[in-house]
């Protein structure tokens, strides 16, 4: 028996201008004083401003100082804010960081965690037989309303990713109360991102789709989901970084991160993604960038094992024909040769030293559980060095 679910968002807000509706869902929510967690370039900057303008005096407090992958420091940190300054909600402005970062203060809010050293009795486990457990439970927590501009897709999930400080190791935390209670998707906002960080961003939403096509999760509606993502983003990502104003390509890309989330959150991820956690984190990375790295290579990697979905892959981009199956990796490297993102650790400033240990908790890491083809230690090793 298969069972597909959707996370608990009572709403997605889309189009131009969607961001003034905030105040009225914040009100919908029952959210009389929101923390708000942002970029501080964010908070530096017109939208920024902008949001300030919209909330007006029932901001609890900003915080805008979260460091990238989102440490477990930095998440008590911020709860200790919002618990000072009696906030009853959280709103986040931003890209998987922000976004992170409030769920995880939800986390702490409705958990009462008040220590990083709590934290670790709430993540989640890949056992030795492959299941995943989770050591408690959380069935409610305070209102969260995230507003994204990137395409990460954290809006739209109950998962979260903190890394410790210590180990740089990036733990997952999944609950499903902890998925955004409403989204709110505005173009016009998202055209304020960088292209370099809306194209990683990109390659990520790309790396979601595929993988929940290619995992052995896989489920027809999951499948009409991430092909009909990867065909807006093949149409409109390099559209939308070659002209950041072009709204309808950036409406386009938004889109496609909605529909490839809802895909990978059902059908479990693979080891492209569980590479991706331990390389962007251990050498400061992109999770755009790990993928655009890692998933050509894993996909031919994989084949083997998933040779008939590869087929389905090609077919999205356009390529249904005889042999798709052995051209799927080409077309998503063709992609994202068109991107402004490297394609090598060497090129993103990573360094050998530490694959074997990075091989050992690639191997314990929960997409792990998602993938087609079983992996030693050495065979990511092998993977590494051939992305270096």
């Amino acid at each position: 028996m298969r069972v597909f679910t959707t996370p608990p968002v009572e709403s997605i807000t889309f189009g131009p201008g969607a961001l003034d509706a905030l105040p009225a869902v914040l009100d919908g929510l029952g959210a009389a004083r929101p923390l708000v967690v942002m970029s501080g370039s964010l908070a530096r900057g017109e939208i920024g401003a902008r949001l300030r303008t919209l909330l007006g005096d029932r901001s609890a407090a900003v915080v805008d100082d979260v460091p990238q992958h989102v440490p477990r420091s930095a998440v008590v940190a911020a709860a200790r804010t919002a618990r000072t300054q009696g906030a009853d909600s959280v709103v986040s402005l931003g890209g998987g960081t922000s976004i992170d970062c409030a769920k995880a203060v939800a986390l702490c809010l409705s958990a009462g965690i008040d220590d990083p050293e709590e934290l670790d009795g709430y993540r989640a486990r890949r056992e030795a037989d492959g299941t995943t457990t989770l050591p408690r439970d959380l069935t409610t927590a305070v209102p969260h309303v995230a507003v994204p501009t990137t395409l990460s897709g954290a809006e739209l999930t109950d998962i979260i990713g903190i890394t410790d400080d210590a180990t740089r190791a990036k733990h997952i935390y999944r609950f499903r109360a902890l998925a955004p209670r409403s989204v709110v998707l505005d173009p016009e906002v998202a055209a304020q991102t960088p292209p370099w960080l809306w194209a990683a961003s990109g390659v990520r939403a790309l790396d979601h789709a595929v993988e929940s096509m290619l995992a052995t999760g896989s489920m027809p509606f999951v499948d009409a989901l991430a092909a009909r993502a990867i065909r807006l983003l093949d149409e409109n990502l390099p559209r939308s970084v070659a002209d950041p104003g072009d709204l309808d390509a950036r409406s386009a890309c938004l889109q496609a991160a909605w529909l490839a989330i809802y895909g990978i959150t059902n059908t479990g991820a693979g080891l492209s993604h569980a590479v991706g956690h331990q390389l962007a984190t251990r050498f400061d990375l992109l999770h755009g960038v790990s993928s655009a790295i890692m998933l050509p290579r894993v996909m031919a990697f994989n084949a083997a094992a998933t040779r008939p979905r590869l087929a389905q892959v090609a077919a999205a981009f356009g390529r249904p024909d005889d042999g798709a199956e052995s051209i799927a990796p080409g077309l998503v490297a063709e992609l994202i040769a068109r991107l402004p993102v490297p394609t090598r650790i060497s090129e993103a400033g990573g360094s050998r030293a530490p694959f074997a240990e990075m091989a050992a908790e690639i191997a314990g890491d929960i997409s792990m559980a998602g993938n087609a083809r079983q992996v030693t230690e050495s065979d990511i090793v092998g993977l590494l060095e051939s992305a270096w």
